[in-house]
């Protein structure tokens, strides 16, 4: 998986928010927030190509007092969020979700 180009992450309140710059602006209209654990693993996920596996180990690596099954929970619930807001590179064969203002949250 990839995420799209034209994303930056900003932190504005305290919050982190995905913002789209240029023509991700049309392209994802919706706001995303994400907690500072999901931040962490944004900026591995700009500069490389990731799965599940790889980013619960991240966290796994960076956190500690986690268990592994609800950083997979987790992580599945984040991707699922970038995917619905056209944040991720579409998969071969996949449609495009509709979305909506979300908060993710990656519990540590």
């Amino acid at each position: 998986m990839r995420l799209k180009d034209n994303l930056v992450l900003r932190k504005v309140a305290g919050q982190f928010v995905i913002v789209p710059v240029g023509k991700r602006v049309q392209e994802i209209p919706n706001t995303v927030y994400i907690s500072s654990s999901a931040a962490f693993l944004w900026d591995y996920m700009k500069e490389n190509e990731f799965t599940e596996e790889i980013l619960t180990d991240k966290i796994m690596e960076h956190y500690t007092g986690v268990t592994r099954e609800t950083v997979q929970e987790d992580i599945r619930q984040f991707l699922d969020v970038l995917r619905k807001n056209r944040i991720l590179e579409k998969e071969p064969g996949e449609s495009e979700p509709e979305g909506g203002t979300v908060r993710v949250v990656i519990r540590k």
